[in-house]
């Protein structure tokens, strides 16, 4: 696959009109500006599934820019996409660029993580803030390619969209890490508070694969 990028500003000027949107709110746009990178790719075509978990553009809020823009998030890209005049842009990533969709109360910022034994950078779900420890959340569609049929009995297999499963991450001491997948991984990872963990977890019952708990867990964390 050849690919080609190139940075612009893209200068939304156009007559001042307002968008209703389903969720009630109104959007404005009147020489908003929003900075965006232009993409040209060869795409395999056919591809079954899609690499939003939300189809449509959504109004949305982007840290540094006044107004409020229509964006969705490509989870298998890991873009924030902008739609003018049927072409779809990219919007620039910075550090610490954060975009906090309205109607479903996600707010995304674009961060340095470690999930193995490398730092990237991308976007993840900011679920909590906690004064010791931060959570997030990565959200991830990952291409399986075609397979071609291996004999004349067989049928190709097509390449598709796989939404994989939500990964938890939490923020310590500055560096952004996966949060643990069980309890023994928990308890190494804070070694002087066994005690209390194994307490918590037992009496709440804790599933460290359910968001809800996980949420907690951080929150008992945050207070011992």
């Amino acid at each position: 696959m050849k690919k080609y990028i190139f940075s612009l500003i893209l200068l939304i000027s156009f007559p001042m009109f307002s968008q209703q949107v389903r969720s009630g709110y109104t959007i404005i746009t009147a020489k908003q500006r929003l900075d965006l990178t232009r993409t040209f790719e060869t795409e395999e075509k056919n591809i079954q599934g899609s690499p939003y978990l939300a189809e449509t553009f959504l109004p949305a809020n982007v840290s540094g820019y006044q107004g409020v823009f229509l964006l969705r998030y490509n989870a298998h890209k890991d873009e924030m996409e902008f739609q003018k005049d049927e072409q779809i842009l990219y919007l620039v990533k910075s550090d610490s660029l954060e975009v906090d969709f309205l109607n479903s109360k996600k707010k995304y910022s674009y961060l340095e993580y470690k999930p193995g034994k490398e730092i990237i950078k991308g976007f993840l779900i900011v679920v909590s803030n906690g004064e010791k420890i931060s959570l997030f959340k990565k959200e991830k569609v990952n291409l399986i390619p075609k397979v071609e049929a291996t004999n004349t009995y067989a049928r190709d297999s097509p390449a598709r969209y796989e939404l994989q499963k939500d990964t938890f991450f939490i923020k310590m001491d500055g560096v952004i890490v996966p949060f643990p997948k069980n309890k023994k991984e928990l308890i190494k990872m804070f070694p002087d508070k066994e005690n209390p963990i194994v307490d918590f977890i037992k009496s709440n019952d804790t599933s460290f694969s359910k968001e809800n708990d996980v949420i907690n867990l951080v929150k008992f964390l945050n207070s011992i």
